[in-house]
């Protein structure tokens, strides 16, 4: 028996009626909170064509080289309206659904999947998107020197074979029941090989060529990027003009919104989010497991001080007071945790991580400090320069010098405390993992796995990389639940990084801006938006 994915033959124009958290009819509030999500039951038209929609972003867009565009929180909107994506994530089915792709299928024990593309639909330079492109990618992103987010992923890929032009054959190293996640994040926006090898890699990450509804009007890093209407694109009329822009922290991105400077704003951290939802703003809220952390650095890029040694990660965990840091961050309004897995989460079962306990702290300090005669407490924590993260590094100093740490606390741009992350230069760094209920396993694997993209720590853990590795392999939610608990215990011993709380997105829409949708990640989808004056 397969498992398949299939498209519906009217898809390209199809209405999508779906909402991050609950029903996508008029004025849903089946989200986790209660708070109205969008209404999805219309997208563009031809009558609808022409004006501007501007979104304000929490972290833009790094540039759109191949594999940069994983996370709505680093530009994945961005990235998805340019390139398109061949799947989609469902959040209200819970399911994966074709978009670039007619179908996809797999075999009984989840090693061999067959992807069909939808017949005749181009790039926007009028080439075809063919079976060739698509292994193309995937090549792309197992390539290390491509530095993609979806490398861990993209090398579960042992085989990507063409069948026929519209037709590919992937075959797995393992089984692995939520590959599709792959394909619906930026491992499936498509690269054309033959406009990409004919092109300058620093003119690409510019001014890229994808088989989106938009294409690149003008990209200022770090500050704007203009985005224009594809008239070629498959799925139909492509209405609007976007801008996005970054606005440091969410207050001033959701001010930015009030003000209607903006009409969608990325908004992280349940202060702004709780502050959006009680006003009554409708958005696309997504709970993210462990997306507030502190990555350790366990020994990478030659890295030889205190965190190499789990004692010290252990000490590190266990000074953090989680329920007094959501305190004074957020009044009480956030998810504060030990644990690996948010409560609300589909995979949970009582997961417990390493908590509060002081005392233990201050004893593994003691003990390393006795075996370390050259260290003396010090570590030095880095930090984004928004108001939320300058917050969270300062009640953190205070709890970790109770414990016996003396913490040095460094800040710098967001952009930059990112790159710093990804090229390993930090002794302990403010950040978090974004995983998504579609399959946690993909994320904790690359955070946990030796080489995965995004092991910003270093971590090569024997018995980590098992518990991690069973979890991928698990086929249905109840092994994968059992899975989890054991890669909870063992995370327990090696620590990596130190959960804090789970976050809190909230993607706020405007009653203006119709017919958007979202997918993994809280990337929000344009090809149908439009506005309503």
């Amino acid at each position: 028996m397969t498992r398949a994915i299939r498209a519906l033959s009217v898809l390209a124009t199809a209405t999508i009626a779906l909402t991050a958290c609950g029903g996508g009819g008029p004025d849903s509030d089946n989200s986790a909170s209660g708070a109205t999500a969008p209404d999805q039951s219309e997208r563009c038209t031809a009558d609808h064509v022409g004006g501007t929609i501007t979104m304000g972003e929490y972290a833009m867009l790094p540039s759109f080289a191949p594999g940069q565009g994983q996370h709505g929180v680093r530009g994945g909107s961005e990235s998805a309206a340019v390139y398109d994506r061949l799947m989609r994530w469902n959040p209200e089915a819970e399911e994966f659904e074709p978009k670039l792709a007619e179908s996809l299928e797999s075999n009984d024990d989840n090693t061999v999947w067959t992807l069909k593309l939808r017949d005749g639909v181009n790039f926007s330079n009028g080439d075809p998107v063919t079976a060739e492109d698509v292994v193309y990618t995937i090549g792309l992103h197992q390539d290390p020197a491509t530095r993609s987010t979806v490398m861990s992923d993209a090398l579960q890929v042992e085989q990507a074979v063409v069948v026929d032009p519209l037709t590919v054959e992937f075959t797995l190293t393992e089984p692995w029941a939520g590959f599709p996640i792959l394909l619906a994040g930026t491992g499936g926006e498509i690269i054309p090989q033959k406009a990409f090898e004919a092109t300058d890699p620093q003119d690409w990450a510019r001014n890229p060529i994808g088989a989106g509804a938009f294409t690149v009007a003008s990209y200022t890093p770090d500050q704007e990027v203009v985005l224009e209407p594809n008239p070629d694109y498959y799925g139909g009329p492509v209405c609007p003009t976007l801008k996005f822009i970054r606005i440091p922290g969410s207050q001033g991105t959701y001010e930015a919104f009030q003000t209607g400077e903006v009409q969608v704003g990325f908004l992280r951290g349940a202060k702004t989010v709780t502050e959006a939802q009680d006003a009554g703003d409708r958005g696309f809220e997504t709970i993210t497991s462990s997306g507030s952390v502190v990555n350790l650095n366990t020994g990478a890029a030659g890295y030889d001080g205190v965190f190499t040694d789990e004692r010290a990660r252990r000490a590190f965990a266990h000074a953090l007071d989680r329920d007094l840091i959501d305190q004074r961050l957020t009044g009480g309004l956030g998810q504060p945790t030990d644990a690996l897995i948010a409560e609300s989460s589909r995979f949970y079962d009582g997961q417990q991580g390493p908590a509060y306990d002081l005392e233990a702290a201050e004893a593994l300090v003691d003990e390393v400090r006795a075996e370390r005669p050259d260290w003396n407490g010090e570590v030095t924590l880095l930090i984004a320069d928004s108001p939320e993260n300058m917050e969270t590094g300062v009640a953190l100093k205070a709890l970790l010098d109770a414990a016996g740490f003396e913490v040095t606390l460094e800040n710098a741009p967001v952009t930059q405390v990112v790159a710093r992350q990804f090229t390993n230069d930090f002794e302990a760094v403010v950040g978090g993992l974004a995983t998504s209920d579609a399959d946690l396993a993909s994320t904790f694997y690359s955070a946990f796995a030796p080489g995965g993209s995004t092991n910003l720590t270093g971590i090569d853990d024997p018995e980590l990389t098992a518990a991690v590795t069973a979890f991928k392999a698990a086929p249905d939610l109840d092994s994968q639940k059992e899975a989890l608990n054991h890669l909870q215990e063992v995370y327990n011993r090696v620590v990596p990084l130190a959960v804090l709380a789970n976050s809190e997105e909230y993607v706020v829409v405007g009653d203006t801006v119709r017919g958007v949708s979202p997918s993994l990640y809280s990337t929000l989808l344009f090809d149908g938006a439009y506005v309503q004056e």
